[in-house]
C-alpha cells in the first residue's frame, strides 16, 4: 500500500505534514527502535494513542515485523482496560507517553527505558511483568477491541487478507484517488477512523488530515476553504455544525462525502443540515467484525434519509428470518454481512450467538432491504423492548424524540416497573428549553401509545462509551 505515492502528502496535522516516503521512512525507523528494545518478530503488541503524525508509522513499523497489532482507545475505561490486560497477554504495550504512567500501573507493566520518538510524537513502551511469548492469535495482523452494544470488551482478529480487502472495498466504493483529502477528527484507534481514514489513505494515495480536536469553525474552514473532499464525522459533530451560528453558509461543493457513523443519524438532522448547507450527509454502517458494510448514495439521501445506504464494493447484505432463510423485499429480519473483509474469529469476549467464519457475520441488527438494495435498520436484535407483548425498537423511539426541535440528542432503554414489566425510559439533552410534558406530548403525536416513553429525563449530557457512542443502560437510570 502507498509506495507509488512517495512524493505526495500522506498525513497532515496542525504541526507537520508527512509525504508517503516520509511516512514509510518513519515506520522503518520505528521498527528499528522496537528491535533495539528486544521486541521479537511476530509478537503481539497492544497500541493505544490519540491521533498524531506518528500513529500510522507505529502500526506500519510493527506490521513490518509481522507483529499482531491490537488497537485500543487511549480513552478506554478502567474496567475495560483491566479486562483486556488480564485476557489479552500481549508481549508489550506501546502507548502515548502522556498516558504511560497511568497505564503501567493498571496493566501491571514497567516502562521500558527506550526513546520512542516517531514522526515527532512521543510514545512509551510498557513491558508486562508476565510477558506474552508470541502473538496472541497466529495469522492475525490486527486485533480490534470493541465493546459493541454489550459493554463487554471483545477482541476481533483480522488477517492481512481481511485488512487488504477492507482497504480495497472502501477505496473502490468511495472512488478515492490521490486527488482526495480525507478530514478525520474521529480516532484512528476506532474501526471507523482506521478503516476509512488510515487504510483508505494508504490504498488510494489520498491525504489524511488529522486535526487535534473537533472545532466546528475549523472543520467548516477545512471543508470549504481547504477543499477536503471526504469528512469522517459522527452524529454529535453534525448536530453541532447544524446549530452553529454563521454569518453566511459556507460553500461545501468540493465535499464528495459527508459520512456519519458509530450511531444512528436521525432523518430530521439530515434534513436540517441539508437545508442549511445544501449538502447531504451519507450514513455509513459497519462494525469491527465486518468492516465497512454499507454507505449511502449522495443522490438518494433526500429520498431515503432513514436508510444507511447500499452495500460496499465486494460486500453482500442479506436479511434472514429465525431459520436463516432470506426474507422478501421490505420484510424485517436479521442483518447478515458477507465479504472477504469479515474477521476470522474472536480472540476474547466472543458472543455465544454471533460466530465468525467463512466471511459471514450477523450484525446483531434488525433491518430490511428495499427493491433498490438500500438497507434500513430497525434496532438491535437483543435490545427490542417488550411492552405488554408489543415489541418496541429503541431506535425508532430515539429517532422520534430527535425529530422534536428542542431535543439535541436522545437515548432510550428498558427498565422494570413495580410489577416487573418492561417500560420505556428516555433521556435527552436540549438545544432550547422544553418540559418533559411537552416532549411526551410530541411523542404521543408520532407514536403508538405503547411506544411512548414512561419517563423522559432531561440531562446536561448523556452517558457514552469510551469510543464516544451514546449508551443508556438500565443501571444509568435513577431509581
Amino acid at each position: 500500500m502507498g509506495e507509488e505515492f512517495s512524493t505526495l502528502p500522506a498525513v497532515r496535522t496542525p504541526r507537520s505534514t508527512l509525504t508517503f516516503a516520509e511516512l514509510f521512512a518513519a515506520a522503518t525507523r520505528a521498527a528499528e527502535t522496537f528491535r533495539r528494545a528486544d521486541v521479537a518478530e511476530g509478537r503481539y503488541i497492544i497500541f493505544a494513542a490519540p491521533n498524531s503524525a506518528g500513529f500510522l508509522p507505529v502500526v506500519l513499523g510493527l506490521w513490518s515485523m509481522s507483529a499482531t497489532v491490537g488497537l485500543m482507545s487511549p480513552m478506554n475505561g478502567l474496567s475495560e482496560l483491566r479486562t483486556i490486560a488480564e485476557k489479552a497477554s500481549p508481549s508489550a504495550y506501546i502507548v502515548a507517553a502522556a498516558i504511560a504512567d497511568t497505564w503501567s500501573s493498571i496493566v501491571n507493566a514497567r516502562i521500558a527505558p527506550v526513546d520512542l520518538d516517531v514522526a515527532g510524537q512521543r510514545f512509551s513502551m510498557l513491558i508486562p511483568e508476565e510477558m506474552g511469548a508470541r502473538s496472541h492469535q497466529d495469522g492475525a495482523a490486527l486485533i480490534k477491541f470493541t465493546s459493541g452494544s454489550t459493554g463487554e470488551p471483545k477482541g476481533v482478529a483480522l488477517t492481512v487478507e481481511n485488512v487488504l480487502a477492507e482497504a480495497v472495498s472502501v477505496t473502490g466504493t468511495l472512488g478515492l484517488t490521490p486527488d482526495d483529502t480525507i478530514l478525520a477528527p474521529v480516532p484512528l484507534s476506532h474501526s471507523y477512523g482506521f478503516d476509512l481514514g488510515g487504510l483508505a489513505m494508504l490504498q488510494s494515495g489520498a491525504t489524511l488530515v488529522l486535526p487535534d480536536a473537533f472545532i466546528g469553525r475549523r472543520v467548516i474552514a477545512d471543508l470549504s476553504e481547504a477543499r477536503c473532499s471526504v469528512f469522517l464525522g459522527v452524529p454529535a459533530m453534525f448536530r453541532l455544525l447544524a446549530d452553529m451560528p454563521l454569518r453566511e453558509p459556507p460553500n461545501l461543493s468540493s465535499v464528495r462525502y459527508l459520512l456519519s457513523c458509530t450511531a444512528p443519524l436521525s432523518p430530521s438532522l439530515i434534513s436540517r443540515f441539508d437545508a442549511r448547507f445544501g449538502a447531504a450527509i451519507c450514513q455509513h454502517y459497519g462494525s469491527s467484525e465486518a468492516g465497512a458494510v454499507t454507505t449511502h448514495v449522495r443522490s438518494a439521501v433526500r429520498d431515503k434519509p432513514d436508510s444507511v445506504g447500499r452495500p460496499m464494493q465486494n460486500v453482500t447484505v442479506r436479511i434472514v428470518d429465525a431459520t436463516g432463510r432470506d426474507v422478501p423485499t421490505l420484510a424485517e429480519g436479521e442483518v447478515i454481512a458477507q465479504s472477504p473483509a469479515v474477521a476470522q474469529q474472536y480472540v476474547m469476549g466472543a458472543p455465544d450467538d454471533r460466530p465468525l467464519g467463512d466471511g459471514t457475520v450477523s450484525m446483531g441488527d434488525l433491518g430490511k432491504l428495499d427493491a433498490e438494495g438500500f438497507l434500513y435498520l430497525m434496532g438491535r436484535v437483543d435490545q427490542m423492548i417488550n411492552v405488554g407483548g408489543f415489541k418496541v425498537s429503541p431506535l425508532e423511539v430515539t429517532q422520534v424524540l430527535e425529530q422534536y426541535e428542542p431535543v439535541q440528542e436522545a437515548a432510550v432503554t428498558a427498565v422494570r416497573d413495580r410489577q416487573g414489566e418492561e417500560v420505556i425510559y428516555a433521556a435527552v439533552t436540549l438545544r432550547r428549553p422544553a418540559t418533559e410534558a411537552e416532549i411526551l406530548a410530541f411523542c404521543r403525536s408520532q407514536l403508538a401509545e405503547y411506544q411512548v416513553p414512561r419517563r423522559v429525563e432531561i440531562r446536561e449530557e448523556l452517558p457514552r462509551t469510551g469510543s464516544g457512542k451514546v449508551r443508556l443502560r438500565p443501571e444509568d437510570v435513577e431509581a
